[in-house]
């Protein structure tokens, strides 16, 4: 009796010490994931709590102006709304060239701030909610992360994604751009994606449609996740790992999507019926045949059901090329793809973040995780499960992408994590289970020849390793929003831009209409409430290969095809050192920088407006044309006689007038005399 009492008493003391063991555990997890993602939000909130809260680059405005319009007009009107500032004098259809999931998620988030009683302005909520959603996507690749190699790697991947600069440059607060809306649900596909991999329930693969519907309306990145899906389930059925499920999961995650977004302008009009749709298309049709001839027994039926399938893709294929209705893939998109082609594109090419990176900036964005992630991804092959398989084709895919433009350095940024996490699990795994198992049996294993002091080492390089990747986000975190210093790459404030822009709205006329490099396009109609020539979707390569020949016209040529524009003010930029007054690193940062690939966009010789002084190692206009070309003369107008000083005489402009120069002498905006 005595014995038994003593065995419960034992029994129920064991089972309340496992429970809160078990309770400790979860909450050292909760403390853990919560404290990476505070962690994230914090450090990309850094540029709105250091310099205030605006928008960073150019593209967020427009997006910006676009959540104005759905906040004060509703969701309907942005179906309809025709915008005339932009592109004057054709304007724009607003829902048939814009991606919605950015202005509709930030109307959304503002309302619901607005709700829970913070008064905040529309441009703080904007501001603010790429940092909220860039904590949020590193919870979702925690949760992917758990379900490759458990609790322990989910974290690792976590922190990882929270702090590398590659993720951190488009997810900082002021981003308001499609990256950070679009990475979120690309993130949140990818998830529910592996889990209808590992399970029979029919609600993961609409749950990654839906989130792939919902990247399809907010970035054009999603194009990749569309075929990476396809990719993946051809090459399992090439493994020989083809099986119903994989079917049924890819039938519905695609065929959801696609339902969804083909009712959004933008993107079926664009993708829709294209060739960036086609391998999605075709392994629907190679899976259906597969799944046929696997379970069809009868012959005649499955040759009847085989030559059907057949027959309609390629009917409609045809049909679609003679009738001009299957879209061509666009330049950017091309040059993704063959690098090489970027070179036949100059407005594709004179785009920075458009250009290839180089392998510094590569390293810079993801340091030595890049071997890490390598060595990761060759123990996920030896494991070869179905979600690892997915994760090594993501991996090797979205690397080679992310190194063919530098817009893109950020898709590789789950698939790196993920691999990288892996890899420090396992070494960590079994490099303290070695070391635990010599401490507490005192005897090593053979062929461990390095024994306790050999493990520790390993874990300190690699613990030293993942200090850079873990480290880099205090510079990509701390830099301010380009428009702060008037596009320097300075952490100095410079207000011209902001200044010009706040006059432009106060002082010109309503119905003026602002010729500029497309450049500074949606800063004009967003900020300044004008109406522009051009903007930064770059939709008319015609429009601005003849704002480019007018800049580098003289002024007869140059007011005939601003007056064929429209045009009735110009505004130019450059930035010029304040202490010499000298162009700003020795080359400028603006329009004069720009107008060689003005020049070669407007198929002119380069050489004939600026050369390169190797003696004094900047770029001057000294090319036989510079002086009569209207640009140099609207830039160096305030300048000439410190430009004498060096031998170059640039004229002043004969019919524009000075209306407006910024504090430093940056931005200056000219009334045309015709």
């Amino acid at each position: 009796m005595y014995i038994k009492v003593l065995n419960k008493s034992i029994l129920g003391i064991t089972l309340t010490e496992r429970l809160r063991s078990k309770a400790l555990r979860i909450s050292l997890k909760v403390i853990t994931i919560t404290a990476i993602i505070v962690l994230a939000v914090w450090i990309r909130m850094l540029p709105v709590i250091r310099y205030g809260p605006y928008l960073s680059e150019y593209d967020t405005y427009y997006q910006y102006r676009m959540t104005q319009y759905i906040v004060d007009n509703g969701i309907q009107a942005w179906f309809t709304w025709y915008d005339k500032m932009s592109w004057y004098p054709n304007g724009r259809s607003v829902p048939d060239t814009s991606y919605l999931g950015v202005p509709l998620t930030g109307s959304i988030f503002y309302t619901i701030i607005r709700i829970l009683g913070f008064n905040i302005t529309l441009m703080e909520a904007c501001a603010l909610m790429p940092a909220i959603l860039g904590g949020l996507t590193v919870l979702i690749v925690y949760f992917i992360g758990r379900e490759i190699d458990g609790d322990g790697a989910g974290m690792i991947a976590a922190l990882l994604l929270a702090t590398i600069p590659a993720f951190m440059q488009r997810t900082t607060a002021g981003f308001y751009d499609n990256e950070c809306v679009g990475f979120f649900a690309m993130a949140l596909s990818i998830l529910f994606w592996i889990k209808a991999l590992k399970s029979d329930n029919i609600i993961y693969p609409i749950l990654s449609g839906l989130s792939l519907a919902y990247m399809n309306i907010s970035w054009g990145g999603s194009i990749y996740l569309l075929n990476l899906y396809a990719a993946y389930v051809a090459i399992m059925v090439i493994l020989g790992k083809y099986n119903r499920k994989l079917l049924k999961s890819y039938s519905l995650t695609i065929g959801v999507a696609m339902m969804i977004s083909a009712q959004y302008p933008y993107f079926s009009r664009k993708y829709m019926i294209s060739y960036a749709t086609i391998l999605p298309i075709a392994t629907t049709l190679m899976l259906t045949i597969g799944d046929i001839l696997k379970n069809v027994k009868d012959k005649n039926t499955r040759i009847i059901g085989l030559a059907g399938i057949l027959a309609v893709g390629i009917a409609g294929a045809i049909i679609l090329e003679r009738i001009g209705m299957l879209s061509t893939l666009t330049g950017r998109i091309l040059t993704v793809i063959n690098p090489f082609q970027r070179e036949t594109i100059p407005l594709v090419e004179s785009v920075a973040e458009h250009q290839a990176p180089t392998w510094s900036q590569i390293y810079y964005q993801y340091g030595l995780l890049i071997p890490i992630s390598a060595a990761g991804l060759y123990y996920l092959w030896k494991r070869g499960g179905e979600a690892d398989i997915f994760i090594i084709i993501g991996g090797l895919t979205s690397a080679y992408f992310s190194s063919t433009m530098a817009r893109l350095m950020m898709l590789a940024a789950p698939f790196i994590t993920i691999l990288s996490a892996h890899l420090i699990d396992v070494v960590y795994t079994q490099n303290i289970g070695r070391i635990m198992e010599v401490r507490t049996s005192g005897r090593r294993r053979r062929g461990d020849r390095g024994g306790i002091g050999g493990n520790i080492l390993i874990l300190i390089v690699l613990s030293a390793a993942l200090i850079i990747p873990v480290i880099g986000w205090r510079e990509a975190a701390a830099t301010p929003q380009q428009i702060i210093t008037s596009s320097l790459p300075v952490s100095n404030e410079y207000l011209d831009w902001i200044e010009a822009l706040l006059w432009m709205r106060e002082n010109l006329p309503n119905d003026a209409v602002v010729a500029s490099w497309w450049d500074y396009g949606y800063w004009i109609t967003t900020i300044a409430n004008k109406t522009t020539l051009a903007d930064n979707s770059t939709m008319d390569e015609g429009r601005i290969k003849k704002i480019a020949q007018a800049f580098l016209s003289n002024e007869t040529e140059a007011l005939r095809l601003l007056k064929e524009m429209g045009a009735t003010h110009v505004v130019v930029f450059e930035a010029f050192d304040p202490n010499t007054g000298f162009l700003f690193g020795g080359r400028g940062w603006g329009d004069f920088v720009k107008s060689y690939w003005m020049a070669r966009i407007a198929g002119l010789n380069v050489t004939d407006y600026m050369t390169y002084n190797s003696q004094y190692g900047v770029y001057l206009p000294t090319g036989p044309k510079a002086p009569q070309t209207t640009l140099y003369r609207l830039i160096f107008n305030t300048r000439s006689e410190l430009w004498a000083s060096w031998g170059i005489r640039i004229p002043k402009p004969e019919h524009f007038e000075l209306v407006f120069q910024s504090s430093h002498g940056f931005v200056f905006v000219y009334k045309i005399n015709y």
